[in-house]
């Protein structure tokens, strides 16, 4: 029997190498035999149907037209992801994004809420000309957003949540779906929680106490003690960091108890404030009025009113049930599809490792131009650059396990790559990429694993003139250490006064400025963890405080790092 290869089937059939490949894999062309990395297939083999597409369309863009298809796709995310028309306005929110910013009824965003109009966004977070840009077909980033947890409460919820413990800050990568003849048909916002700083210790700690001892009477010098605080000092960090005072704190933990306590209608109301504590002829009954809107027997009315109701209504848990993650793709044909949409790195694996799709965004970025090489060859679980790296190979042993699993700041081995496949371009400039790589489980429709989805998320990037990149890699990677400019030409392969020349002629500023600026940086993100001290936060980024680097962060900053602290809160 007369066999031909993959690139001979492509070009007798009309179609791509790429597609010949996604066909072998998945047993379509009969009498293929796989010959150690090379496939033959026989010279007789009709063309094989391509069930990836719809007849009526030879085009994954197809599914831009199916919203309800797409958004479902969307919901095996697991990660926060909100999804907006051309013109801002808010269409869909995965089920990650409600669960993680506690939104109780998606009604009141969706079709409503307009990103490009909101002042919030817009005025106070200042993200007008980013917003544009990503509306008009860029991909963008923007870093180190802290979480508006307030904001959203204040908007969305019928009640505030208890104040909150922990500040959460993230990165918000943007990037639209384009139609066949590029215009934006959506907008994607995917929000990856990158630094959570916990309060201050002993704030919590003061907290901690109330909610234990609510029903004693309030004593200041016994809850300072306990956090192990000065009167004075502890009333100013509760009321920083809570956003009220422990007194006032201690009311609203008592009178939730109260309000508890009403709905047992065996106690009279005397008898409820006497149970929590308080005296009713005395000043809690007044505090009650004010802070309830109404007196404590108008309010037992309200909840006797709510319980009839109840008894005549149906359940109204239907309306905004629990949410509850289970990713389940129902159709592996528009996973594929939602990938390939994506502009951003994607490859998706089978249980046992071996790799059976790439999205043109890898290509791009890693300058890889022949998928036939790796389609059905390449196994992640089996990859030696990968077991050679113990936190890139304990994760993917996790994610196999079905668990989801981030590894950050990952450098793709480029160099490996143009090894492997012969396809680095003469105007490829890209040096270095390291990337978080989000790796989650995907169950097919008996609820087992069937594929892990890795998702590319690029965070720094090396290009341009070579050595100066090289330079950049080595000091952002070593930035702790003292400067050395020796072994920073060593790492670009050039002398250090050549080195030094190119620098500055490419960034418009030394190593040594560059390095600099890396430091602070590195301790303004410092600053923001309220459980360090100013002097812990310089000793956590080895410098001394006081200092010569406090000086030089004054005159970088224009203040000094208590101030900058300060204006954070």
């Amino acid at each position: 029997m007369d066999y031909i290869t993959v690139n001979e089937a492509a070009e007798k059939w009309g179609v791509s190498p790429r597609s010949i490949t996604y066909h072998l894999v998945a047993g379509r062309i009969e009498g293929a035999v796989k010959k150690g990395h090379m496939w033959l297939i026989p010279a007789t083999s009709p063309k094989p149907q391509d069930r990836r597409r719809k007849k009526e369309s030879p085009s994954f863009y197809t599914l831009l037209e199916q919203q309800e298809s797409l958004f479902s796709v969307l919901d095996l995310f697991p990660i926060p992801m909100q999804v907006f028309s051309p013109d801002g306005v808010c269409l869909f929110m995965n089920k990650v994004f409600l669960e993680f910013f506690c939104i109780p009824n998606p009604s009141d965003i969706i079709g409503k809420f307009n990103v490009l109009h909101d002042p919030f966004i817009n005025d106070k977070l200042g993200l007008t000309d980013y917003l544009k840009r990503v509306f008009s077909g860029e991909i963008l980033s923007v870093y180190d957003v802290k979480v508006p947890f307030e904001e959203i409460d204040n908007r969305y919820r019928s009640r505030q949540r208890s104040p909150m413990e922990y500040e959460t800050y993230q990165d918000i990568t943007n990037f639209p779906l384009l139609r066949e003849d590029g215009t934006v048909a959506y907008v994607i916002a995917v929000f990856m929680t990158k630094r959570i700083y916990q309060s201050r210790l002993d704030t919590i700690k003061a907290k901690e106490y109330i909610d234990m001892y609510w029903l004693d009477d309030f004593d200041l010098d016994k809850i300072s003690n306990h956090a192990g605080l000065s009167r004075h000092h502890l009333t100013r960090l509760f009321k920083s960091f809570i956003g009220t005072t422990p007194y006032s704190y201690y009311q609203e933990v008592k009178l939730e108890k109260i309000k508890e306590a009403l709905g047992d209608l065996t106690l009279n109301i005397s008898e409820v404030f006497n149970s929590c504590g308080a005296d009713y002829s005395g000043g809690f009954a007044e505090t009650f009025k004010k802070k309830a809107g109404m007196t404590p027997s108008e309010y037992r009315k309200t909840l006797q009113a709510d319980e009839c109701d109840n008894r005549k209504q149906p359940d109204q848990s239907k309306f905004f049930p629990m949410i509850t993650f289970h990713p389940v793709c129902e159709s592996e044909e528009q996973l594929f599809q939602t990938a390939e949409l994506f502009p951003i790195p994607i490859q998706i694996f089978r249980r046992n490792g071996d790799i059976v799709f790439i999205n043109e965004a890898v290509l791009k970025m890693w300058n890889v131009k022949d998928t036939s090489q790796i389609i059905g060859k390449y196994n992640l679980i089996r990859d030696p650059f990968a077991n050679g790296q113990p936190e890139l190979q304990d994760g993917i042993r996790k994610v196999f396990r079905g668990e989801t699993v981030l590894i950050p700041d990952v450098r793709i081995p480029l160099e490996n790559f143009w090894e492997w496949y012969k396809t680095r371009s003469p105007v490829y400039d890209i040096e270095a990429i390291y990337t978080d790589i989000l790796n989650f489980p995907v169950a097919g429709a008996d609820g087992k694993m069937a594929y892990m989805v890795a998702i590319f998320f690029t965070s720094r990037i090396y290009q341009g003139k070579s050595e100066v990149a090289k330079a950049k890699e080595y000091l952002e990677n070593n930035w702790r250490e003292e400067f050395d400019i020796d072994s920073i030409a060593k790492a670009a392969c050039i002398s250090p006064s050549h080195l030094v020349r190119l620098f500055k002629k490419h960034t418009g500023m030394t190593p040594y400025s560059y390095y600099q600026d890396i430091k602070v940086s590195r301790l303004k993100e410092a600053l923001r963890d309220k459980n360090l001290s100013v002097s812990q936060a310089f000793l956590s980024c080895e410098f001394e405080y006081p200092g010569n680097f406090a000086r030089f962060f004054k005159e970088q900053v224009g203040m000094t790092p208590y101030q900058y602290r300060k204006i954070m809160d």
